[in-house]
């Protein structure tokens, strides 16, 4: 497996002051930004160093992944580190937290998160990975929608959580669930099952649609949602990654939660190989004190 670490800080090189090393390195001038798979295709690298804001002028991370994802096909050994200089996506690698690390306790999610644009992400795996979350995110009183939510069942789990603050004896606020899904058949499901629950008909870009539904239910003391789970066809599985992060960006920004619980294979592959190189820098000066 390959590791994307985003480099966030300035290395400072160890060579000797003056030391060249023009004798080991190649350049290839290319015409067009295009011929660097042909490049690429010439050796077997074991790394890759990515600076796309030099070629295109923006930190457009995606994009960055979507190359560093395209070396890696084009190599008949997959590379050992592909280090991206993006300072979007080592923001992204220090909010990301792999739901397995989580359950097991070796990660923990801290009680005072806040509501922001830049949200805590636990992507998981399989719908029982996906529900088992719901004890270490979600609070009682929480404001929490699920994207995706089918016939209903995880969003129950998540209504029953949320459902009555009490301070000694008094109810201090009532949580608010719902579902959404963007087939009116399954809403239709999801109502007859769990007449208590609100479900509505939403398609998950339309992100608008998804602030409204709390207006719709008079629940406007605060905007958007605590908590966001999202398990969405086409998205679940081992494909689909950049909609998926293009997703989740659409979503942290309009509700701005403090965490989005997604249930995607290809944002957990993500988790285990995307390192911040700050985190990496503090594990090895600490090794070397």
């Amino acid at each position: 497996m390959s590791r994307f670490v985003a480099r966030d800080i300035l290395l400072q090189p160890t060579a000797a002051s003056g030391e060249s090393f023009l004798d080991r390195v190649q350049y290839k001038e290319l015409e067009q930004f295009d011929q660097w798979r042909a490049v690429a295709q010439e050796k077997t690298y074991h790394a890759m160093i990515l600076d796309v804001g030099t070629m295109i002028g923006n930190d457009l991370y995606l994009t960055a992944l979507s190359l560093a994802n395209e070396f890696i096909a084009n190599q008949a050994i997959p590379p050992r580190v592909i280090i991206i200089k993006s300072k979007t996506l080592s923001t992204l690698a220090r909010r990301i937290v792999h739901s397995q690390r989580l359950l097991a306790g070796s990660t923990t999610v801290s009680n005072d998160l806040e509501r922001t644009h830049e949200p805590t992400i636990v992507p998981c795996v399989g719908v029982n990975e996906y529900r088992r979350t719901i004890p270490y995110l979600v609070r009682p009183g929480d404001d929490v929608i699920e994207v995706g939510c089918h016939f209903g069942q995880t969003t129950t789990l998540l209504y029953d959580t949320v459902r009555m603050t009490k301070e000694g004896g008094i109810i201090t606020r009532d949580g608010f669930c719902v579902g959404v899904d963007i087939g009116p058949k399954i809403i239709a499901n999801a109502k007859r099952q769990h007449p208590q629950i609100p479900f509505e008909v939403v398609d998950a870009w339309k992100t608008l649609d998804l602030l409204k539904i709390k207006v719709n239910h008079d629940r406007t003391d605060t905007l958007g949602y605590d908590v966001v789970y999202a398990d969405i066809g086409g998205l679940s599985g081992a494909h689909g990654l950049l909609e998926s992060l293009a997703l989740l960006d659409a979503i942290a920004k309009a509700l701005e939660p403090r965490c989005i619980v997604i249930k995607s294979l290809c944002v957990n592959r993500l988790a285990s190989q995307l390192l911040s190189f700050s985190n990496v820098w503090i594990k090895l000066n600490a090794k070397r004190l």
